[in-house]
């Protein structure tokens, strides 16, 4: 058993014993809490991500670059506001791209894969990772829709899209000769996750792949771009240029906290809206960062 798939086991049996001894309100808050922490934290440098492009791009570029980037972060508030269907499918998306790139970008490194093969895997990771996360917590996930104005998902249908996805995926593992070596932490791994969010809270479960399995590996991806190495006193600059956004993301929660009725708002729907106007732009800054390390 290699280090990758005993870690993996070790995380989801740590957090599934976590949820086993705590209620559903207490999975919800640590989920908020590792979000807000170290989820915000993994995009809080991305300005640093772009100054860094400063040393291989032009001013011009650079400049165009974080006009698109604020336009991004408008764009993303006004869609939730204007067309809020539209934005959280655009969100959901989006992120199954990204958490895709993020994971094969780290186990395929060095690797010369076809582009057509690398971005089957990317979506194939990602469509599993949000088919499952929905089946387990359909009720919840529902309720989120519902307040976006989008219809209810369907079990059968979110069982067959999953049976289908899985089916892509193995084989792409199976075929390629690089990615035989991946099946069976790859399988580990979603037998692990799905058992992981069958038992636990929708927040808790999408915060500790959020985090465990995606923001942490791209925080190390970031040091490395960012300071050419991934020493203990890198990360700790990193921290610290985060810092700022990290004490802005505690002081909205207070403020959230002690202002805003919790009886009367749907807090998903505000959570993900919080979410995708981060994600959009934060996406856009990661696959110009990897594009410039191949």
């Amino acid at each position: 058993m290699n280090k990758i798939i005993k870690s993996r086991i070790s995380i989801i049996l740590t957090s599934l014993i976590v949820s086993y001894f705590i209620s559903d309100v207490y999975e919800n808050i640590l989920g908020f809490i590792l979000i807000l922490s170290i989820g915000v934290i993994h995009g809080a440098n991305d300005l640093l991500i772009i100054n860094r492009y400063s040393t291989k791009e032009s001013n011009k570029n650079q400049i165009l670059f974080f006009f698109y980037y604020l336009m991004i972060v408008i764009i993303g508030f006004a869609l939730f506001y204007i067309i809020p269907s539209l934005a959280l499918l655009a969100f959901i998306a989006v992120s199954v791209y990204h958490f895709g790139e993020q994971h094969w970008e780290v186990n395929l490194a060095g690797t010369n894969l076809s582009s057509k093969i690398k971005l089957s895997l990317i979506i194939s990771h990602g469509l599993a990772f949000f088919i499952i996360i929905f089946m387990n917590n359909l009720v919840p996930v529902n309720e989120v829709l519902a307040s976006f104005y989008i219809s209810s998902l369907n079990y059968s249908l979110l069982a067959l899209s999953l049976f289908l996805v899985s089916i892509l995926y193995c084989f792409l593992l199976a075929y390629n000769k690089i990615l035989r070596n991946h099946f069976i932490s790859e399988i580990s791994f979603f037998v692990l996750l799905f058992i992981l969010t069958l038992n636990s809270t929708l927040i808790y479960g999408f915060a500790i792949y959020f985090i465990f399995f995606h923001s942490l590996l791209s925080i190390k991806d970031q040091v490395k771009f960012i300071y050419n190495d991934d020493k203990p006193t890198s990360i700790k600059k990193y921290i610290r240029s985060s810092m700022p956004y990290f004490i802005l993301a505690l002081t909205f929660l207070l403020i959230f906290y002690f202002f805003v009725d919790l009886q009367k708002v749907n807090l998903l729907q505000i959570i993900f809206t919080f979410l995708a106007a981060i994600t959009f732009p934060h996406v856009l800054v990661i696959e110009k960062m990897y594009s410039h390390k191949k």
